[in-house]
């Protein structure tokens, strides 16, 4: 190929790559590559924290005599509990019941409590009996722990025995007592007594020697006394004495507790003695009743903590059908509702105190007034002993069928 052939091929093919460039430069601007869509962050799940439940230490007795007092307010303890956490717990935080036999026996007791503590517990029920149920208090206090007994109502049972921090939620023996004397004296008519007392626990011995200051102290004469044992199973001598009395007295005051006090009345009833029987709040037992029977049941009162009817007071009804459609059965004794008063006591207590601890529980335990079932509870402080301030329930009992004779607040009880 000559030179000039292949100048003329260069430059048409310069030429032809040089209108290709202009070409493409002439035509439509490439739209630019979408914006991508901003990635929102994944969103961090919101940790709720899980707070730790509020843990209700209690030993009810579920087997011995003490069973008899124990189980009942542990059923109703149940239903105010299943209550509450229903209701969003307290302080954010679910209640949750964890529970030991103590078994009717002191040392047992206090092993309990001891285990229930190990095991976190915040609060301690203790039993209804200082005898039985003081050791559950004495293990609270080492622990800072408050402990509230459901129904202990000897005076023993409060700070200045157990420690400031130990409670019992229902009335002590001198203003029972009292109660109980004041009923006799000025509803009864009674202006003579002889007292029988069951010598083997403070409760039936602290309860008659009250009942004794009161009723000399309203004009009563007391002219006779006997004692026995609680296991004892004749009672022809302690008989024997009472109808060997010159003058028949207005009214027998027999202190003891189950099953004891119904072996003793019944064979009172048994022997033809008809004279007006008052007691305590041990009488208030459905077995009291089934072992005395519409024959001997009669003319039969005792002072207790409250009555399982609409005339105690309101919210009773509502506590009932609650309990009936929970058990499936109605309650049967009064002892069940220091059980929800317990819970509800420590419950507004806590809220309060905004805490568990165990000093500020106390503390507002004894600045607050409560209105239970039993009535509206007051305490009063760690250096006046915790006396809780209440009135009394007196029951009447005829054909072995208990009624509500009414509130009485006695006038200057003993000092305890």
């Amino acid at each position: 190929m000559s030179a000039k052939i292949r100048t003329v091929v260069s430059f048409a093919i310069t030429l032809v790559i040089v209108l290709s460039m202009v070409l493409v430069g002439c035509g439509p601007t490439p739209a630019p590559p979408p914006t991508p869509k901003p990635v929102e962050p994944t969103p961090t799940p919101e940790v709720v924290e899980e707070k730790e439940p509020i843990i209700i230490g209690a030993v009810f007795n579920a087997t011995g005599w003490m069973a008899d007092y124990d189980q009942p307010p542990r059923s109703a303890a149940l239903l105010k509990i299943d209550e509450v956490n229903a209701a969003g717990g307290v302080l954010g935080r679910e209640l949750q019941l964890i529970e030991l036999d103590g078994k009717s026996d002191p040392a047992t007791v206090g092993n309990a409590a001891l285990q229930l503590i190990d095991q976190g517990a915040d609060v301690i029920i203790a039993p209804c009996d200082f005898d039985i149920g003081a050791p559950a208090s004495q293990a609270a206090q080492e622990a800072g722990l408050v402990g509230v007994s459901t129904c202990a109502s000897s005076p023993l049972y409060g700070s200045e025995a157990l420690g400031d921090k130990q409670f019992t939620a229902v009335m002590w023996n001198n203003i029972m007592s009292a109660g109980a004397a004041e009923y006799a004296y000025k509803e009864l008519g009674w202006r003579t007594a002889y007292v029988v007392t069951d010598t083997t626990i403070d409760y039936s011995l602290s309860l008659s020697r009250y009942f004794i200051e009161h009723f000399e102290a309203l004009g009563g004469q007391v002219f006779g006394e006997d004692t026995f044992l609680n296991e004892d199973q004749d009672f022809s001598a302690q008989i024997q004495r009472l109808q060997g009395l010159s003058e028949a007295p207005d009214g027998l005051f027999i202190s003891s507790y189950m099953p004891g006090v119904g072996t003793i009345v019944r064979q009172v009833r048994a022997a033809g003695i008809e004279t007006p029987i008052m007691g305590g709040d041990a009488y208030d037992t459905t077995e009291f009743f089934e072992v005395l029977g519409p024959d001997l049941g009669n003319n039969i009162y005792f002072a207790t903590h409250g009555f399982l009817g609409p005339e105690a007071g309101a919210g009773m009804a509502s506590f009932i059908e609650l309990y009936e459609e929970t058990y499936g059965e109605p309650p049967e004794t009064s002892f069940i509702l220091p059980g929800w008063d317990t819970v509800k006591v420590l419950v507004e207590a806590i809220e309060e105190a905004g805490t568990t601890d165990g000093a500020a529980v106390a503390k507002a335990m004894e600045e607050m007034e409560f209105d239970l079932l039993t009535g509206k509870l007051n305490w009063t402080s760690a250096e006046e002993g915790h006396q809780p301030l209440k009135e009394v329930a007196i029951v009447e009992v005829q054909g072995a069928k208990p009624s509500f004779a009414g509130w009485i607040a006695p006038e200057s009880p003993p000092a305890p």
